[in-house]
């Protein structure tokens, strides 16, 4: 199996995101299995542990040894992403890199590298992009680069206080069409 954690929204910006995603996909009919996990902002992407106890085990340390702090989303943006030859497109926010968001990245990606070996993922690391997904997938990355040509604009500057931690699980095969949900969710701070 697979895990990965994540900071959550605040309820106006997860009502924001799901709404947009809600948008684009009765305009496009993207489709909205890919919207089953809570909007989020990624601190370490999918990586394999040996069950789901291992996990929870470091969450709850996790949890503990953080602080609320303030995320900064700038702009609504596209990115694609190419799974078993298909590329697909994704809505998301932009999230600010702040120095304290960028080391607790790090400091999550060394710390599972040394309980579980080698945990990283394609997207992790110093040039990591944070961002809240919307929407993935349903729709080639034309259909999602016309979708963001039509928004009246791009740039939003909204800060929200993350309070929560979430773990994500993914079953194999992973990737759009495979097995995952939101399993667990944590206040953070002591």
């Amino acid at each position: 199996m697979y895990a990965a954690f994540a900071l959550l929204a605040n309820a106006e910006v997860d009502n924001l995101v799901r709404k947009l995603g809600w948008e684009m996909h009765q305009k496009y009919r993207t489709g909205t299995k890919h919207c089953r996990l809570p909007p989020h902002v990624s601190l370490k992407q999918p990586f394999r542990v040996p069950s789901a106890d291992a996990a929870e085990t470091y969450m709850d340390e996790l949890a503990q040894s953080i602080n609320p702090f303030e995320v900064h989303l700038t702009e609504i943006q596209i990115d694609s992403l190419t799974h078993a030859g298909t590329e697909y497109g994704i809505l998301w926010l932009s999230v600010e890199a702040s120095e304290g968001l960028r080391q607790l990245h790090i400091r999550v990606n060394q710390e599972m590298d040394q309980r579980f070996g080698n945990t990283q993922a394609d997207f992790d690391g110093t040039d990591y992009q944070f961002h809240m997904t919307a929407m993935i997938g349903g729709q080639p990355v034309e259909v999602y680069r016309q979708f963001l040509d039509e928004l009246n604009n791009r740039a939003i500057n909204l800060r929200y206080t993350a309070h929560e931690l979430s773990m994500f699980v993914y079953d194999e095969p992973r990737g759009p069409d495979g097995e995952y949900m939101c399993y667990r969710t944590l206040p953070i701070g002591k």
